[in-house]
C-alpha cells in the first residue's frame, strides 16, 4: 500500500494532523518518488497522466471523514534526495487538473441523469393521462384489453417512480462526490521532504 491510511482510528485528530492557523486538517500522502502519484497503467506523457487509483480512493475516503467546516491541506511526503522543483510543480497542477476532470465528468453524468428523469416523467404522465381518457370515454369489456390498459397504467406510475428515484434518491451520493472534488480543487497542496523514507 503506497498511501498511509489511518482510517482504523476513531478520533479525527488521530486520523489527521490539524493546523489551527488555517483551520485545516492535513491529509498526508507518503510516496517514495513522484511517479508513484500517477497510474502505472497510463503511458501518456507525464504532463497529462492519470492519478494513481489508490491516491484517488485515499483522498475521497479522507475527505469524507473531515467536516466541511474545516479546510484541507494535502501534504505529499517524499525523500529529500529526490527533490525536483519542476516535478513538484507539475505534480500539484496535475492533481488539480485531474480532479477538475473528474468534476466535469460527474457534472455530465448529472446532466444525463436529469435528462433521463425528465423523459421518464413525461412518459409516465402521458401514459397515465392517455389511459385515464380511454377508461373514461371507451367501454372496455374484453379481459385482455383490460389487462393491457392496467399494464400501461402501472407502467406510467413506474416511469414516475423512476423520475423521483433518479432526481431525488440516486444522485445524493454523486452530489457528495462533486463536493469532494471541489474541496480538493480548493485545497492547498504542498510537499514535505524527509531525510529518511517512510
Amino acid at each position: 500500500m503506497i498511501f498511509k491510511n489511518l482510517k482504523n482510528e476513531i478520533k479525527l485528530d488521530e486520523l489527521f494532523r490539524f493546523e489551527k492557523k488555517t483551520n485545516s486538517y492535513i491529509i498526508d500522502i507518503f510516496v517514495n518518488h513522484y511517479e508513484a502519484l500517477y497510474s502505472t497503467l497510463d503511458f501518456s506523457p507525464f504532463k497529462s497522466r492519470d492519478l494513481n487509483d489508490e491516491l484517488i480512493l485515499y483522498l475521497e475516503d479522507s475527505i469524507e471523514d473531515i467536516p466541511f467546516k474545516y479546510n484541507l491541506l494535502l501534504n505529499i511526503n517524499m525523500p529529500q534526495n529526490i527533490h525536483d522543483l519542476t516535478k513538484e510543480t507539475k505534480g500539484i497542477k496535475e492533481i488539480k487538473h485531474y480532479f477538475l476532470y473528474l468534476q466535469k465528468k460527474k457534472k455530465k453524468e448529472f446532466y444525463r441523469i436529469y435528462r433521463t428523469a425528465m423523459v421518464n416523467f413525461i412518459t409516465g404522465i402521458l401514459f397515465i393521462f392517455a389511459i385515464s381518457i380511454i377508461k373514461k370515454n371507451i367501454s372496455v369489456t374484453n379481459l385482455i384489453w383490460e389487462i393491457v390498459i392496467e399494464g400501461f397504467y402501472v407502467g406510467g406510475w413506474v416511469f414516475l417512480w423512476e423520475f423521483f428515484s433518479l432526481l431525488f434518491l440516486d444522485p445524493n451520493k454523486e452530489k457528495s462526490k462533486l463536493k469532494q472534488y471541489q474541496r480538493v480543487l480548493d485545497s492547498k497542496i504542498g510537499y514535505t521532504y524527509h531525510n529518511n523514507t517512510r
